[in-house]
């Protein structure tokens, strides 16, 4: 099996993790008490921890840009033989791309609340 059908794989198992987890947690009646980035380290300052979650919405970000990019270069492709299609491939791309650019929108907003004085 060649190295992108490895990845595209892996890159699926990981969406189906990160969309159980979130359905998962959906279906919780209430929400944590206190559940933040700091490892509940409750010595960090709350500039620590909104700079973490700024670092974080970066990455997020960077991911989400990536998977633009995959999904361009999967909706640009030539089609293989026998009639097939990225079209599936690229919408995942771009459902992946939505999903980390709401993470980091999310991200940002926390670490602006932890930024306030």
């Amino acid at each position: 099996m060649n190295h992108r059908f490895h990845a595209l794989i892996g890159l699926s198992a990981a969406t189906l993790l990160a969309a159980s987890s979130l359905s998962f947690a959906a279906e919780e009646a209430t929400p944590p008490m206190h559940m933040h980035k700091s490892e509940m380290n409750h010595d960090k300052k709350d500039v620590e921890v909104a700079a973490e979650y700024k670092s974080e919405a970066t990455q997020l970000r960077e991911n989400a840009n990536s998977h633009r990019k995959l999904a361009k270069l999967y909706e640009t492709r030539t089609l293989p033989k026998g009639g097939a299609s990225y079209a599936s491939v690229a919408k995942h791309c771009e459902k992946l791309a939505k999903f980390y650019e709401d993470a980091a929108t999310e991200a940002e907003a926390v670490s602006s609340e932890l930024s306030k004085p």
